[in-house]
């Protein structure tokens, strides 16, 4: 079997990755910014994931200066100023009041999956740049409202935090894909397992689910693999270890397995399960192609021939790449993802978005999509059907 790492320092060497505030409600101007002149950004959100990103944008980012933080609970405002503490950022337990007395070139939104579109869409119709966690929202109704305001606010960035569209090895396995030198898209897997086994279920009303909150970083890989086109048929079966009397309408799910179908017969396979042995916790995402495939999650190509050789790998390389991100190889392209966010503003939003609003929502939808096939609704209980993308009943499909 020949194989090919695809490296961080090769796809640098032929790709690159690729307005300021104004008064709430009015719609955002672009401008230039002089070369020494930093971006100023405000957070909303200051929990677990704001951690880590508030780490990279520090160690990575010297064009941002982070400026306002902004969370309901007064200590967490507390803690955003300290580890931004260079700084010096105001404190705010509320959105608006910031918006209004800061001059923000962007913002940064990193709540809880269900509260993305109460914040998002009030900072885009402010005309400030934004970029939000994944996923875009919990539900098809706020996904939709998110996707009108993105859409609405022209020259106004829209960035959602899908990284792996930012990480080389990704880029370089995607490019690879779409030259179409393996040939036609047949197969596509994915999985992410986890030994995490939790005392108590999550509620859906927080997160929409494990398959929303977490798998929409792989949804959002295959869509890509399939040119931002979605998929029109989906069947999923799923369950829970911890016993849950209410049922799966008020809590998550813990291991899951989803099947969509493409127009052109393009299957994707994919796996989330919790409760795992450490030894299982991996993370997959491999596109076969007709003339051989691609290990995105570790940026090796194989080629289809029946020859028994070793398969070799780069994922010690990636670790080594990502040794300053405490998610290791998982965080592939998150510091990437931020330093793009700064420089489209720095550049007067002109610069292509790799993870914009059509393909978020792509992804969050795909997401929704598969728990919808997983859960009989009107029993209220784990039973798997088909669902066409269709049922989805969304307000912002192309016409």
């Amino acid at each position: 079997m020949m194989t090919s790492n695809l490296s961080r320092r090769a796809f640098l060497k032929t790709s690159a990755l690729g307005a300021s505030a104004v008064a709430l409600g009015a719609p955002g101007v672009a401008r230039g910014f002089p070369a020494n002149e930093k971006v100023k950004l405000g957070w909303i959100g200051i929990g677990g994931r704001w951690g880590n990103l508030a780490e990279l944008m520090l160690k990575n980012v010297p064009d941002a200066v982070n400026v306002a933080v902004c969370d309901l609970i007064p200590d967490r405002v507390e803690r955003g100023k300290k580890v931004f503490e260079r700084d010096k950022p105001n404190g705010y337990t509320d959105l608006r009041v910031m918006i209004e007395k800061e001059k923000l070139d962007g913002i940064l939104v990193v709540t809880e999956p269900c509260n993305h579109s109460v914040v998002v869409v009030p900072v885009l119709e402010a005309g400030i740049h934004c970029f939000a966690e994944k996923p875009m929202d919990t539900t098809v109704e706020k996904v939709d409202a998110i996707t009108k305001a993105a859409r609405k606010a022209k020259g106004v960035i829209y960035q959602i935090g899908t990284q792996r569209r930012y990480s080389p090895p990704h880029l370089a396995g995607m490019e690879l894909i779409h030259s179409g030198k393996l040939g036609k898209i047949m197969f596509m897997q994915g999985h992410w397992h986890w030994v995490h086994r939790p005392a108590a279920p999550r509620k859906v009303a927080r997160d929409g689910g494990m398959l929303v909150e977490q798998a929409c970083h792989h949804t959002d890989v295959m869509s890509w693999a399939m040119r931002d086109k979605p998929p029109i048929t989906c069947v999923a079966i799923a369950r829970t270890e911890i016993p849950t009397p209410e049922g799966p309408k008020v809590h998550n799910e813990q291991q899951s397995a989803t099947i969509w179908q493409w127009p052109g017969g393009e299957i994707f396979s994919y796996t989330h399960l919790l409760w795992l042995a450490r030894y299982f916790q991996t993370e997959q995402l491999n596109i076969h192609c007709q003339k051989g495939g691609v290990d995105l999650a570790h940026g090796v190509m194989h080629e289809a021939d029946h020859n028994a050789k070793n398969a070799g790998s780069s994922l010690e390389e990636l670790k080594d790449q990502y040794a300053d991100d405490p998610r290791g190889d998982w965080g592939m392209g998150t510091k990437e993802e931020l330093q793009a966010f700064v420089a489209n503003i720095k550049a007067g939003g002109k610069q292509p978005i790799n993870a914009n609003v059509e393909s978020g929502r792509i992804a969050t939808l795909m997401c929704v999509m598969g728990r919808m096939a997983a859960i009989n609704a009107a029993k209220n209980a784990y039973e798997p059907r088909v669902v066409h993308w269709k049922d989805l009943g969304s307000t912002t499909d192309a016409a």
